[in-house]
């Protein structure tokens, strides 16, 4: 017989399986001389097996990072959704601001100073768009436009309103000093489900504040009572009246209640 004998055949199938016990063969070795001590022979050997993995296995391995990246990515994101509607559904008004230029920190000291029922938060447009579908915010689509960092307002809406006002003004004078220096926006707001412009955003801060409101609804609560006394007081003098009348007129008994108390003048006859 001459020739050289024909090439080995190996399926698909065998093909990755000879891979795989390679792979392996090559981890228990790396394993057996980080145990016992070092070896450059074993290491040198143990390396070219390592990189003899099968050209279609490294394949799988490298297409397998963006799919497990991509499913992270989607449950952070929704997430984050859920995050923003749960602040929505506890806020009563939802504003956008522009950050672009402002550092860090400058945003860090800026969530320090804000009311205690007021919360901001850095969120793409798409996922405030939908968290404000299914939290009744539906026109805040409007705002969201460019890089936004998103105001959440509670109940005291002219503590949030005049926390950021501040924030702009002190903006703006660092600004005369240091043109390059950033000023926020307002880029829209939602409130009862209306659309806000910047302009109805900050006229909100004339608002009454909870405790002001209180004050007021205690102030006329306080009121009414007086006021039912003294209309209470005149009862019984009008009553008195009656029954003193009614006791002059008891010696006559022919007499009727009619008979007692004044009659209205009859209409003359035509």
């Amino acid at each position: 017989i001459t020739g050289a004998p024909p090439p080995l055949q190996m399926r698909p199938a065998d093909r990755c399986a000879v891979g795989s016990s390679t792979l392996l063969g090559a981890l228990c070795g790396l394993i057996l001389v980080h145990s016992f001590g070092s070896n450059n022979g074993l290491q040198s050997t143990l390396s070219r097996q390592v990189t003899q993995v099968p050209r279609g296995l490294r394949m799988v391995q490298q297409r397998s990072s963006p799919w497990v990246s991509n499913a992270l990515s989607r449950q952070k994101k929704e997430e984050t959704v859920s995050i923003i509607k749960e602040k929505m559904d506890s806020s009563s008004l939802v504003f956008g601001m522009k950050y672009n230029g402002f550092s860090v920190k400058q945003l860090e000291d800026l969530r320090k100073k804000l009311p205690e029922d007021t919360s901001m938060r850095i969120a793409m447009n798409t996922l405030v768009k939908r968290a404000g579908e299914d939290a009744g915010y539906g026109a805040i689509s409007s705002a969201c436009k460019g890089d936004n960092a998103w105001w959440f307002v509670g109940e005291n809406i002219a503590s949030g309103v005049k926390a950021y006002i501040a924030f702009e003004d002190a903006c703006k004078k660092a600004a005369k000093a240091d043109p390059e220096a950033p000023v926020p926006e307002i880029t829209g707001g939602c409130m009862d489900g209306e659309f806000l412009d910047a302009n109805a955003v900050k006229q909100l801060k004339s608002l009454p504040t909870r405790t002001e409101l209180l004050a007021r609804i205690a102030g006329s609560i306080k009121a009414v009572p007086t006021k039912l006394g003294r209309s209470i007081k005149q009862v019984p003098q009008k009553m008195a009246v009656g029954v003193s009348k009614l006791a002059d007129g008891d010696d006559n008994k022919d007499l009727i209640v009619g008979d007692i108390f004044p009659k209205a003048d009859a209409p003359a006859e035509a």
